[in-house]
Order: C-alpha cells, then sequence, then structure tokens
C-alpha cells in the first residue's frame, strides 16, 4: 500500500470515527452532561491528537526519510501538546 492510500485510508477512518462518536453523542441528552467531563473529554481528545502528530512525524522521519515534513508534524505536535497541558486550546465556559 503505498503512502497516498494509506493516509487516505488513515484519514477517513479516522473521521469515520470521529462522526460516529459525534452521533453517538448527540443521541445522548447533552444537558445531564456535566461541563467538566466534556472539559476533560476534549482535553483528552487534544492529547490524543497530539501524540498522533507525533507519531505521523517520527514515521515520516525514521522510515521515509523525509526530514523536513517530519519536523513539521513534529513542531505541531509539540505545540498542541504544550497548550493543551497549559489549558489554552480549549475552552473552559
Amino acid at each position: 500500500m503505498d503512502d497516498l492510500s494509506f493516509g487516505l485510508l488513515l484519514f477517513g477512518g479516522l473521521m469515520v470515527f470521529v462522526f460516529g462518536i459525534n452521533y453517538f453523542t448527540q443521541r445522548v441528552d447533552i444537558d445531564k452532561v456535566s461541563q467538566e467531563k466534556k472539559n476533560k473529554y476534549l482535553t483528552w481528545f487534544w492529547y490524543f491528537y497530539g501524540v498522533f502528530f507525533l507519531t505521523q512525524g517520527v514515521r515520516y522521519i525514521l522510515f521515509e526519510n523525509k526530514l523536513g515534513f517530519g519536523l513539521l508534524w513534529v513542531i505541531i505536535s509539540i505545540t498542541t501538546l504544550i497548550q493543551t497541558y497549559r489549558g489554552k486550546i480549549h475552552s473552559s465556559r
């Protein structure tokens, strides 16, 4: 499987997963879920996204020898993880 097919398949799978979770959570009465719990889930989502970006960057650097593209993903992931840790990515309404 070439890189483009793998990337599209991975991205498509993640989107189906996200849309499925979104559909399921819309069916649940959102008003009954506390704001603290929503913020906790959102924080874990951004940590997952940061680790996912980091994995992509390391994969590009180590296995595909694309240093520039891999460093871009690593920088994005580190920025995402730091901003999530500092609480600046999502609003805590």
